[in-house]
């Protein structure tokens, strides 16, 4: 989730960061800069109930060991207590929706990332090696994964939809030596390898769902 303080300071920085992702996410950051208005203004009026609430409250105090009836006074708390239990609702409403909104706003890309609608627009930054030539076309990854039973296209469409893989066996394997590859690779270099548990806070998952 972006920092709502970024919207507040720099909408259109945001705005444009966004629309190289898709322009419709532009109105997504018009209707956070509404809610968190119209929250603050909630706040504020809040505020405002509850001291003049706690005011009232000490003035009945003090009257009443001065013998005097307190009776309109009560009857005012009692009023501001209602209007603010309403605001109070008011409230959780709109930092409901305000969440929601805020929840469906993607990461910003990088400046120097190349702008592109998808794939086929990609930029090629740079190269590292020579590919290798054959003396034959040889078969996609895919095709020999499959032939293999190693990768299943079909079951992961149903688990996650186009553009998934389940790995089996050597597969599954194989990509479990890559990672752990790696991991020992860079680890000899300074990365310092973290295992968070496995059950976190709603607010924690939410925040590394981006």
């Amino acid at each position: 989730m972006l920092d709502i303080e970024l919207i507040r300071k720099n909408p259109d920085f945001v705005k444009e960061r966004l629309a190289t992702r898709d322009k419709q996410y532009t109105s997504l950051v018009d209707r956070v800069l509404e809610l968190d208005v119209e929250r603050r203004n909630i706040l504020k009026e809040l505020e405002s109930l509850r001291a003049e609430r706690n005011a009232k409250s000490k003035q009945i105090g003090l009257l009443k060991k001065q013998g005097v009836d307190t009776t309109l006074l009560e009857e005012e708390v009692k009023n501001i207590k209602a209007s603010i239990e309403a605001l109070e609702e008011k409230l959780k409403g709109v930092e409901d929706n305000l969440r929601d909104v805020m929840l469906r706003i993607p990461n910003l890309p990088a400046e120097d990332v190349p702008v592109g609608k998808d794939e086929s627009q990609n930029v090629e930054v740079r190269r590292w090696g020579k590919p290798k030539e054959f003396n034959f076309e040889p078969k996609p990854h895919w095709e020999i994964g499959e032939r293999l039973g190693i990768l299943d296209f079909e079951r992961a469409s149903k688990l996650s939809g186009s553009r998934f893989v389940v790995l089996k066996g050597w597969g599954a394997r194989l990509e479990r030596a890559l990672i752990n590859f790696m991991l020992d690779h860079h680890g000899r270099r300074g990365y310092k390898e973290v295992l968070p548990p496995h059950l976190v806070r709603p607010e924690v998952l939410v925040g590394t769902g981006q």
